[in-house]
């Protein structure tokens, strides 16, 4: 029930709304109407396709590729940035004088730009050039295409955005660390409670939010991945590295076929929304369990 005082605040409210309603909420449906044609993304003329473009996604093998790879980028993402990130968050949680400075300096990658990074470490990656090549010769080792290679270029893509963004995931741990009461852990001592108890019977249950919140976005962060893909490769050699934003922009920019550059990204839209909710009713059940 609105109120005579809640009235008085839809003034303020209209601009807000308008520019949500014209920068969000219409390109939004208009994409779901557009990836049902054969619209170009230049030409004024277009046709009704129907469902056409999701059923030929179903035979476009580098679309199935790019799923294929963006489910790698969700598991490594979710599976290693936590773990860096908890690791970090543990060790710095630890009394030492330095740890300000420390948690200050692995936070920079966060604050670089994504391009700025891909633009890094593909200097590192460099098969000529790079650093990683340039020790391996004077060790009298063989260089390695880091990301030239078909067979393992995405894996290094992937490390580069884990390097760049488990600081973020750290910072959120540190935080969950930080409103567990020291009187649990001050009880568990009394009790006998070794290091091991303690992490796996108090530390684990009471980060159960910070897990929460760190999987959702790495698992939406994965799932959307596209900039550091387009400037280290582009997407190749070939699709090996491949994912569905990157799809979703050469159907689009490269191959003026917005319809269906629409149609994938209503995919992934849903496929976002989807495993968002799923992910988050898990997680909310056993941070009641807990």
């Amino acid at each position: 029930m609105v109120t005579k005082e809640d009235k008085r605040f839809i003034p303020f409210i209209i601009p807000a709304l308008f520019f949500y309603i014209i920068f969000l909420v219409y390109p939004v449906l208009s994409s779901f109407y557009y990836s049902l044609t054969n619209w170009s993304g230049i030409s004024n003329h277009y046709r009704f396709l129907g469902i056409k473009n999701f059923v030929d996604m179903i035979t476009d093998r580098s679309f199935v590729i790019s799923i294929k790879n963006t489910l790698i980028f969700v598991v490594m993402d979710v599976v290693l940035m936590n773990i860096f990130g908890l690791g970090m968050a543990l060790l710095l949680n630890m009394k030492m004088k330095t740890k300000n400075l420390l948690r200050t300096t692995f936070f920079l990658p966060v604050v670089i730009a994504p391009i700025v990074i891909s633009f890094i470490w593909t200097y590192v990656y460099n098969y000529d050039i790079g650093i990683l090549n340039v020790l391996l010769t004077k060790m009298g080792l063989q260089k390695i295409d880091w990301i030239g290679n078909p067979k393992i270029a995405i894996y290094f893509v992937i490390l580069t955005g884990i390097w760049q963004w488990y600081s973020y995931r750290m910072i959120i741990y540190l935080t969950g660390l930080h409103t567990i009461p020291e009187e649990l852990y001050e009880a568990s001592l009394i009790d006998g409670a070794g290091g091991y108890n303690r992490f796996w019977y108090i530390t684990l249950p009471m980060l159960m939010p910070a897990f929460t919140i760190n999987i959702i976005l790495c698992t939406i962060g994965a799932l959307k991945q596209f900039d550091i893909v387009f400037v280290m490769t582009g997407g190749g050699p070939g699709y090996s590295t491949e994912v569905i934003t990157t799809k979703i922009y050469r159907e689009a920019f490269t191959n003026s076929q917005m319809g269906y550059a629409m149609a994938i990204g209503v995919v992934l839209f849903f496929a976002v929304l989807a495993v968002t909710i799923a992910q988050y009713k898990f997680f909310s059940k056993r941070e009641i369990e807990e």
